[in-house]
């Protein structure tokens, strides 16, 4: 086993020798599986073994678990670094998951601990994690049923830079099973964090129901081959990439943080590099875009590929895009610059739609700051027509609707109905994962203090269409301007 992560660890070129490499260190059968592989590697790949345990302050098993570690380097003489991080506590003030706030934080500790070893000793600093072939499988399904496209499904990446370090997964070839009987066999013994038995993440449902299942009933390397596949499309997605790059350098001018792309230069390139082009061109303006998702990228293509007037897009970040004749800008500046109107909370016009109003003009188009231009239109009930699923199509029960409509940002009390209960948009909004930094920015549909829509994620169950209702209001976002963010 040590063999194959050598011979793995010099096929990715992660180690060149001379650097410290600073290996998370959890407790858990996985890292201490690192702990162990990468000790009995150091000399012969001439490196210098560090460890950082980090304790997230989430579970009361968490103070054993560090001295576990703290122990396990005291044995060796392997110098530890201990980080404590309030995550309950980030968790309540950011509205970030617990799960995402801990990894958030995770690889901030380990950006400072590396910082700090370069500093004082100065030599180069590798970050290893221990991810496995079981994370890889668990991660490219994930996203995959998510819904993603090639680099989502390429999985964890092998090596990466994150900030000022590079991150290097030595164990990505091993297996769990591996993993534990390795320790088994040298009478190791590892943490077990209770929270993994659960199905309370999306990643443990995976993990428990779904891959056993397949190595039982399918193929019992399922595994293996999946993990497989994303290391295939990984590779895949890199060439992507580079050639996306070469294209991006050759039709584009970066001035005063404004980068420039001269459309004419893009007229016979694939629509996969396009699309990783896209992307490579918002990182120019700003690195990390977690929240650029595949809905964006498809309204830039759109843009570029449309040559009739002037667009201009809003996107996460306060990015804004625009085309005009064949040059395509992207830039970062104020969402408050050219949208027009009088602005209430979030920097958006406030849109009310009058019942009375709408039953007799029978429809309603108008452009919304922010959201794009939105179309409403009142029809009787017709059981022959499929009810239409788009994220930004939405057919409603009219008949339920109470009050004057308003197409507006959140107000403190506003609540939805959902499968199970009544929930405020607050909670809604954690839930389904919608970043914090968006959730003031947001346009809703609302019905007074009840959410109808919130376009792009979720409509309220209360105003589903059902074998009573007569009158139906569709709503179409026909030209969007900000999209969904997650």
């Amino acid at each position: 086993m040590i063999d194959r992560v050598r011979n793995f660890i010099n096929k990715e070129k992660m180690i060149n020798g001379g650097e410290t490499v600073l290996a998370g260190v959890s407790g858990g059968a996985d890292s201490v599986c690192l702990f162990y592989i990468l000790m009995s590697l150091s000399k012969e790949l001439s490196f210098n073994l560090e460890v950082i345990h980090i304790n997230h302050m989430i579970r009361k098993e968490a103070e054993g678990e560090a001295f576990f570690v703290e122990k396990l380097c005291e044995k060796y003489n392997i110098p530890f670094h201990r980080k404590d991080v309030d995550i309950p506590r980030i968790f309540r003030e950011s509205g970030l998951s617990e799960e995402e706030a801990g990894r958030i934080e995770r690889y901030k500790a380990f950006e400072e601990i590396a910082d700090k070893i370069e500093k004082e000793k100065g030599t180069k600093v590798l970050i290893a994690t221990a991810h496995n072939t079981n994370d890889q499988a668990e991660t490219m399904l994930h996203n995959l049923f998510r819904g993603t496209k090639l680099k989502g499904l390429s999985g964890i990446k092998p090596v990466r830079k994150h900030g000022n370090h590079t991150i290097i997964r030595p164990i990505l070839p091993l297996s769990r099973a591996e993993i534990e009987e390795y320790l088994h066999s040298i009478g190791q013994d590892f943490c077990v964090d209770q929270s993994n038995n659960t199905d309370e993440f999306t990643r443990n449902r995976i993990r428990h129901n779904i891959l056993p299942v397949a190595e039982k009933e399918i193929n019992k390397g399922a595994v293996r081959h999946v993990a497989e596949a994303a290391a295939f499309l990984s590779d895949i997605d890199d060439y992507i990439e580079d050639k996306a790059r070469l294209v991006l350098n050759a039709s584009s001018v970066t001035k005063d943080g404004e980068l420039v792309i001269d459309l004419d230069k893009l007229q016979d390139i694939s629509p996969f590099v396009k699309e990783r082009l896209m992307m490579l061109a918002l990182k120019e303006i700003l690195p990390g875009i977690k929240d650029i998702t595949a809905a964006h990228i498809d309204a830039l293509i759109e843009m570029a590929e449309n040559s009739a007037g002037t667009k201009s897009y809003d996107l996460p970040y306060k990015i804004t895009v625009t085309r005009a004749y064949n040059k395509m800008s992207f830039c970062k500046k104020d969402k408050t610059e050219n949208t027009g109107g009088k602005k209430e909370k979030g920097n958006y016009s406030k849109v009310r739609i009058s019942k009375n109003e709408l039953t007799t003009k029978g429809k309603e188009t108008f452009d919304l700051p922010g959201l794009g231009e939105v179309r409403l239109c009142l029809f009787p009930a017709d059981n022959t027509k499929e009810i239409p699923t788009g994220e930004y199509t939405k057919w409603l029960d009219y008949d339920k609707i109470n009050n004057t409509m308003s197409f507006r940002t959140r107000e403190k009390g506003d609540r939805i109905s959902v499968s199970n209960g009544t929930k405020t948009l607050k909670k809604l909004m954690i839930d389904e994962k919608i970043p914090a930094h968006m959730r003031e920015e947001l346009i809703i549909f609302a019905d007074d203090e009840e959410v109808i829509w919130i376009p792009g994620f979720r409509m309220n169950d209360k105003y589903k269409i059902g074998e009573s209702t007569s009158q139906i209001l569709a709503v179409e976002v026909t030209s969007l301007q900000l999209v969904k963010g997650r």
